[in-house]
């Protein structure tokens, strides 16, 4: 039977923590009371570690795993890659180092499609350092300057989409690859639906390697406060998406 809904999650060793990490999310998601679900999981990892713990859960759920071997390290390529494994009308993306919070977090996400006319969701989300207990409760929300970086909607941890919809993350970006994406999705598909539930949980610590190499060299200045980025980066979003800055809903 085909699921309902695939949940998303790539992997990698994180310097040794990603099976640790992963292993509070799948006890997370084994905790849902909606059932209707598979677990895919693409791996960028050199090692068998999160392999084997795939095998433990397998009697828990549908775990679907693939040893992911293109641009190791490339977070835009692993996402893409899950997502090609998804069968589920709708994908729930999450990182392998964050957590579902509400056991009813994916009987809520099916509710909302079924009831209400949206292409893409994004949910609240809170933040740990221990993935017991969870604060600074974020309801998500749409800014200006969302391609200069300006994200007030979280990580992807928070978003799902009608997988048919799905517009692919841009291996050409590390730091820019979120709201890049949120713009492409928002661009062809309107606004997202905003689930001001708390439904994820984005953990915090210092073993992440998406953001290492990164050389912040330019602000990008607001009203409201300025941040860093990537020139390169930048100047290539903004030539990429130069025709789609007006967004048809807004028309």
């Amino acid at each position: 039977m085909t699921p309902i809904i695939s949940i998303g999650i790539p992997s990698y060793e994180m310097k040794s923590f990603g099976s640790e990490y992963l292993r509070y999310l799948l006890q997370s998601i084994a905790s849902q009371e909606f059932e209707n679900f598979e677990v895919c999981i693409s791996d960028h990892s050199q090692n068998d570690e999160i392999l084997d713990l795939c095998g433990e859960f397998a009697n828990y759920f549908t775990v679907k795993y693939f040893k992911n071997e293109e641009k190791r390290g490339n977070c835009s390529n692993n996402i893409n890659s899950v997502v090609e494994m998804c069968e589920g009308k709708i994908t729930k993306l999450i990182f392998m180092d964050d957590l579902l919070i509400d056991p009813q977090a994916l009987s809520y996400i099916n509710y909302i499609y079924e009831n209400e006319k949206c292409n893409w969701c994004l949910n609240g989300f809170a933040h740990t350092t221990d993935g017991k207990t969870h604060e600074r409760i974020k309801v998500p929300q749409w800014t200006d300057m969302m391609l200069e970086g300006r994200n007030l909607l979280g990580n992807p941890s928070g978003v799902s989409f009608l997988t048919d919809k799905f517009e692919g993350f841009d291996e050409k970006l590390d730091l820019l690859l979120d709201t890049d994406f949120y713009h492409r999705m928002r661009y062809t598909h309107g606004m997202p639906y905003i689930i001001a539930k708390t439904l994820t949980s984005n953990r915090e610590h210092n073993n992440r390697l998406s953001s290492s190499g990164i050389n912040y060299n330019a602000k990008v200045d607001h009203p409201e406060g300025g941040w860093l980025v990537n020139k390169e980066e930048l100047e290539y979003v903004l030539e990429k998406n130069k025709d789609t800055r007006e967004y048809p809903d807004e028309t």
